[in-house]
Order: structure tokens, then C-alpha cells, then sequence
């Protein structure tokens, strides 16, 4: 009985060994483009879940070890990636599609729009889907960050301000180094803050002579083409959006002196002028009329005495002179924004209106904004 059981034992063993041989195979098969059939060399053919794969040889052939049931990736640069299942066969052929949005993304040039792949002269594009994750009042400081070889100046603080871009570095130093600026084909001369960021669809940045040969003398600081949204055929498609936000400063502010501590070091510069010639009376004695101010409640000529230190019976008449907090708050920041975009078989519509105000961190500053636009092609 004994001798039954190891047996049976033995050869559930040889069976279960022969088995997990049994499921891994080799399989081999042939990549090409769905295009136009060519082979694709270096295609990528990954086991899923795991690191072990290899690569199409020159002639778009591959061979690789694994498990049936298991699931193989073909993944290749301006391709779309496909996941095949491996079954009870040892070939598997993988046609791969082009990836159309990788290779047909669309730059806006001079004389209309050309492919990614197609355009040969310096450009920065910046598309819709970058420009959401910045929320900015002027749409031009959107493009920070996201445009190569392209220099930025800070913004004012004013709400609403729009910093300055610099796209072919600065040619004179009396005249200014703006871009010129195109809104779908138009020359564009007014305030950048006056553009929604909801109804553009894309900023491209043309940095190359090539922008002079449209637009001449007027491009020699670069060009900024600016392609707003427009309707798409099919279904009415409404879009609503709301954003809320906090406006406080950046930067703290410098650390202050106090007024007595004004008055010395103002005492101790009038001293050392060409009309103190050194004579601390001189600088006590009108120190006041240098100023032109007294927050103390002495005489104007015993603020400071001779010897640079303010007169110890000298107080400040007012509760407080910390001006700078009196001034600055935390502002609110609110944005809301309704589009409409349909058409027919002839013509798109996009409409779209929206408001934003914008409270500054510095007591009754404010940027208030209201758009409406309509746009209609066929």
C-alpha cells in the first residue's frame, strides 16, 4: 500500500513538471505598420506585469518565451500601443496604427498650419490642455514654463498686469523688444488682459527669421500667434467652468526701522553731507527741515541730539506708523465662464461670454473683466 501511494505521489509529480513546461512556449511572428505594411524594426514586445520582453530584429521579426494566457505589449515610437493574448498558437503577426495625434499635431505658422513633422523652422507650440493648468489672469503668463528659449519679465503686481516676453533678445536699448502679436490672422494691439484663456485654443511662438517673410520689420521680435476655439460640428455641446482663489503677496516685505531709528540714521547722513561738513549741531538743528515731518512730541530741533541719538524724552504722537499692513489684505479671486460651440454640415458656431474680477493684495486695487465672443465659420 505503501509503495501505491509513492507511486501515485511520483507521478502526479511528472505530471505537474511536464505541465508548467507544457505552458511556457516560444513565440515568434512579424511586426509591421498598418499603414503600408513595412516592417518596423526595434518595435518594443514586453510580457505585461512583468520587466522580461525583447525587441524586432531588422526585419520586424521577434522571438520570446512565455507563459500561454499571458498578455505580450508592442509599444513603438509614433505608434499606437497594442496588447495581444497569447493563445494555444506559437505566431502571433502585429500590425501597429500610427498615432495621429503624435504625428499630426498642428502648428499655426505665417501663412496658415502645418504638421509638427512637417514644419522645419523654430517654433514653440503650447496647446489648450497646458494652458488649463495655469490660472492666470492674462493668458500671456501661461506661457511661462512651457516655451523653450524664451525670457520673462515679472509682472507689475497690479491685477490684471501681464509680464513681459522677450523672444529674439533685445536688439537696441531706446526701443523695445515686444513680440508682435496675432489673434486668428489679425494684428492685435490691445491689452493682453483683455483675452480670455477659456477661448484660446493655442498659443504657437514663432522665434526663427522665417516669421519676417509674412509679416516684415514688424516680426523682427518674434511672433506670437494666438488661435482662439471654434465650433465643432455636430450636437450643441455647452461648457460651464467656475474658479475661486486667494490673492495674497509673493514676496515678504522688507523688514522696517522704527522712526527713531529713522531719524538717527538720517540724522547721521546729514552730518556727514557737504552742508553738515561734519557739525553734529548742524545736523540737530535741521534735521527737522531736512524731513520735513515730526511724529514726536518735541521740538523740531531736539529730535536728535548732538551726540546722533534721539532725544529721550522724544515719543511717538501717533498709535501706530506701520503703514504697510494697514495696506495690504488677502484678496479673492473668482472666475466663471460659459461656452456654447455646435453647427451643421456648412457652418460651426462658438459662443462664449465670462467674468472674472480680481481683488489685489494691496487695499482698493481691483481688475474687473467681462467677455463676450462669437465666432462663426463655415
Amino acid at each position: 500500500m505503501k509503495r501505491r501511494l509513492q507511486a501515485i505521489l511520483t507521478l502526479f509529480l511528472v505530471l505537474a513538471v511536464q505541465l508548467s513546461f507544457a505552458q511556457v512556449k516560444t513565440v515568434t511572428g512579424t511586426v509591421v505598420s498598418a499603414d503600408d505594411g513595412m516592417v518596423l524594426p526595434g518595435v518594443n514586445v514586453i510580457i505585461q506585469g512583468t520587466t522580461s520582453g525583447t525587441q524586432t530584429d531588422f526585419d520586424g521579426n521577434y522571438s520570446i518565451n512565455v507563459s500561454q494566457g499571458a498578455q505580450l505589449v508592442f509599444s513603438y515610437l509614433g505608434f499606437e500601443s497594442r496588447i495581444v493574448r497569447v493563445g494555444a498558437g506559437n505566431v502571433i503577426n502585429v500590425s501597429l496604427e500610427v498615432d495621429a495625434q503624435a504625428l499630426d499635431e498642428v502648428i499655426v505658422t505665417a501663412y496658415g498650419t502645418s504638421t509638427k513633422e512637417a514644419f522645419t523652422g523654430s517654433a514653440s507650440v503650447i496647446s489648450e490642455k497646458q494652458l488649463a493648468l495655469r490660472n492666470v489672469t492674462s493668458p500671456i503668463a501661461a506661457l511661462e514654463g512651457n516655451a523653450t528659449g524664451v525670457q520673462f519679465t515679472s509682472a507689475s503686481g497690479q491685477p490684471g498686469s501681464s509680464p513681459g516676453i522677450v523672444i529674439r533678445g533685445v536688439g537696441t536699448l531706446t526701443g523695445n523688444s515686444d513680440p508682435l502679436f496675432i489673434v486668428d490672422g489679425v494684428q492685435y494691439e490691445g491689452a493682453l488682459n483683455t483675452i480670455n484663456q477659456e477661448d484660446i485654443a493655442s498659443f504657437t511662438i514663432l522665434k526663427d527669421a522665417a516669421s519676417t517673410s509674412l509679416y516684415g520689420s514688424r516680426a523682427a521680435n518674434g511672433v506670437v500667434l494666438i488661435t482662439t476655439k471654434s465650433g465643432t460640428r455636430g450636437a450643441i455641446k455647452v461648457t460651464a467652468s467656475t474658479q475661486s482663489g486667494l490673492v495674497s503677496s509673493g514676496v515678504p516685505f522688507y523688514d522696517q526701522i522704527t522712526p527713531g531709528q529713522y531719524y538717527e540714521t538720517m540724522w547721521e547722513a546729514l552730518r556727514n553731507s557737504s552742508a553738515g561738513g561734519g557739525d553734529p549741531s548742524f545736523a540737530s538743528a535741521n534735521i527737522y527741515n531736512s524731513l520735513g515731518y515730526n511724529p514726536f512730541d518735541v521740538p523740531n530741533d531736539q529730535i536728535v541730539g548732538t551726540n546722533g541719538e534721539l532725544n529721550p524724552n522724544a515719543n511717538v504722537i501717533y498709535q501706530s506708523l506701520d503703514w504697510h499692513d494697514a495696506l495690504k489684505r488677502t484678496g479673492f479671486r473668482q472666475n466663471y465662464n460659459v461656452s456654447v460651440s455646435g453647427g451643421g454640415e456648412k457652418h460651426k458656431v462658438f459662443f462664449s461670454t465670462s467674468y472674472l474680477e480680481e481683488e489685489g493684495f494691496v487695499v482698493s486695487t481691483k481688475f474687473d473683466r467681462l467677455t463676450t465672443r462669437f465666432k462663426c465659420g463655415f
